[in-house]
């Protein structure tokens, strides 16, 4: 499917109307989570396809409807990935995969537009030479194993009882990680402390994107991560489930055949 097919057929699904036979709580066939305004408060009013420097991307557009007290922007837009490449590598081959993340992504983007509104600017760290800053990098990467530096933008972390993670990471781009979240803390579970030792599962990259830095599942921009089940296979489990008269979802507790399920 080529890009402008692709966002023709997002927009038609980010602009569809809510179905009333959906209780209040729960997402519809399209799986996109509609309780928290999506839809409403906020509308998607354009889908396109513009240039990137890493291939094809989105341009999504959408409005505010709020309340006559709250004072915020009326509109506002984003840039998401499109290239083709990665869509099949994030397992987002299908328009309707991807549009639940897009909502997502509109809410929060919305969310912080208002929050962010008549605020005082972020606040700035006043931060060493950029020696100091490469300091300061081997110094966060060492807590976690034993570091080889193959570049200057290249790290590789031999992290024992895990795989090997490569960081992929400009001096630059370091600076703005510094500015963004502070300097490092010893002798507490800082920002840093928490990203690398969250880090799970295939993404064996650690990026520069979109201003902050990104697991991924490879070197190239834009960062990938393993793809989840389509939309296409969580129906047919759900089918297949009901069929046979078995749970299928995340439970928090087990479940209890006298009482409603929790959502998946």
């Amino acid at each position: 499917m080529d890009d402008h097919e692709y966002a023709r057929q997002l927009f038609e699904i980010l602009t569809r109307p809510d179905d009333p036979d959906v209780p209040p709580g729960r997402r519809g066939d399209d799986w996109i989570d509609r309780g928290d305004g999506f839809g409403t408060v906020v509308r998607v009013v354009s889908v396109n396809v513009v240039p990137g420097e890493h291939g094809s991307q989105l341009e999504v557009g959408f409005v505010l409807h709020l309340p006559e007290h709250v004072d915020g922007p009326s509109d506002g837009t984003l840039l998401l990935p499109l290239d083709e490449e990665w869509r099949e590598l994030s397992g987002l081959g299908e328009p309707e995969d991807y549009a639940p993340r897009i909502a997502s992504k509109v809410m929060h983007t919305a969310y912080r537009q208002v929050r962010d509104h008549g605020r005082a600017p972020r606040r700035t760290y006043v931060l060493p030479a950029r020696d100091a800053q490469h300091a300061m990098l081997l110094h966060v990467l060492a807590r976690n194993g034993e570091v080889e530096e193959q570049a200057s933008d290249r790290y590789v972390l031999r992290r024992p009882d895990r795989d090997d993670l490569v960081v992929i990471l400009t001096g630059e781009q370091w600076e703005q990680v510094l500015q963004r979240h502070g300097p490092p803390q010893d002798g507490s579970f800082d920002y840093y402390e928490e990203l690398l030792t969250a880090s799970e599962g295939p993404e064996r990259f650690l990026v520069f994107w979109d201003g902050d830095l990104s697991f991924s599942t490879r070197e190239k921009l834009p960062p990938a991560t393993a793809p989840h089940p389509s939309i296409r296979e969580i129906r047919r489990r759900l089918v297949e489930a009901e069929a046979t008269g078995t749970r299928f979802g995340w439970f928090a507790y087990p479940p209890d055949d006298d009482g409603d399920e929790l959502p998946g």
